[in-house]
């Protein structure tokens, strides 16, 4: 590692895995930097495809923590050494990463989260709320071309709005900085409702940065009593002072959701939502304390034999005291 950059929170660096899951490819990593190295001795630009290097750079962005796109995507391009291959791929990598993260766009007129679910064309994206569509220029991250957008299905679209209405009152008791979405997909025989959740803290000038993310996806059907919700809740946290720490927890749920008219259903919806999220967060606080005794105990300097820290100050006074009899 080169002077000046211990703090770096990029992903070159060893990663620790202290909870959760990860996909971490450091073969990838290795890959690429070798295949450097042997592009500059023999083989030319031939040795990987540009395809299969777009691939290998597009997991690994996937791995990106949040709020450190730039940082990874920098460090990218110095491992594959391909400006052309990588300037091209800039904009496809960022959309991802946006909306993999539900990265929440707030503007005068438009308060929404980025997702697949309400992407309706390449770069254009839905706020259902304020029923308009926009593009979105991701590197820039600026928004254009607002457009209006009605929604054909009106009684979808009331129950939609009451979902959004009483989850957003739920995050806004349990996230201070939180923003969530709900969005509509009418089918022939159903109405599929999805619902999104992100919170996130960037501090990267005190070397963290976390994201917790939930998706809710259920379906209601006319005269049935009760649906299936499939959720997933992800939470990512990044430490990188003097380490380079990764959390990554994902867990999928499945329950049940009584459906009665849309005001109840939607209180019992959230209901469901904050029982479920208070289990994932007791776990984490639980796993955490486990991890302080266990994981966490081999980086600590260990204790003398009698578990008491040294008072170094006593030390250096019995020594001085010592120093001055001898003299004497």
């Amino acid at each position: 590692m080169e002077p000046g950059q211990k703090n770096s929170p990029r992903i070159s660096q060893r990663q620790c895995e202290v909870a959760g899951s990860t996909e971490l490819c450091v073969p990838d990593l290795v890959f690429l930097s070798q295949t450097n190295m042997s592009q500059e001795q023999t083989l030319g630009d031939h040795l990987v495809a540009k395809l299969e290097k777009a691939q290998l750079v597009s997991r690994l962005v996937k791995q990106a923590p949040p709020g450190e796109f730039n940082e990874v995507f920098s460090d990218l391009r110095m491992l594959v050494d391909d400006d052309g291959m990588m300037c091209e791929e800039a904009e496809n990598l960022c959309a991802m990463h946006n909306k993999d993260h539900f990265t929440p766009v707030q503007t005068e007129g438009c308060n929404v989260l980025l997702t697949r679910h309400n992407e309706l064309e390449e770069n254009r994206f839905l706020d259902p709320q304020n029923r308009v569509s926009f593009k979105y220029d991701h590197l820039r991250r600026t928004l254009s071309d607002f457009q209006a957008h009605h929604e054909e299905d009106k009684k979808g679209e009331a129950w939609r709005r009451t979902f959004h209405e009483a989850l957003k009152a739920y995050v806004g008791n349990h996230y201070p900085e939180g923003l969530c979405s709900v969005f509509i997909k009418d089918t022939a025989v159903r109405t599929i409702f999805v619902a999104c959740i992100e919170s996130h803290q960037h501090r990267s000038s005190a070397f963290w940065n976390g994201l917790w993310r939930s998706e809710w996806t259920f379906a209601l059907v006319p005269s049935s009593t009760s649906t299936e919700v499939m959720g997933n809740i992800l939470v990512q946290a990044h430490y990188f002072e003097d380490a380079n720490m990764h959390l990554n927890v994902a867990k999928d749920v499945e329950e049940t959701l009584l459906v009665t008219d849309k005001n109840q259903t939607a209180q019992e919806f959230v209901k469901l939502v904050e029982k479920v999220e208070n289990v994932v967060q007791r776990g984490l606080m639980e796993e955490y304390q486990h991890m302080n005794g266990t994981y966490l105990k081999s980086f600590r300097r260990q204790l003398p034999i009698t578990h008491a820290r040294l008072d170094w100050e006593k030390v250096v006074t019995v020594r001085v005291v010592e120093a001055r009899a001898i003299q004497v």
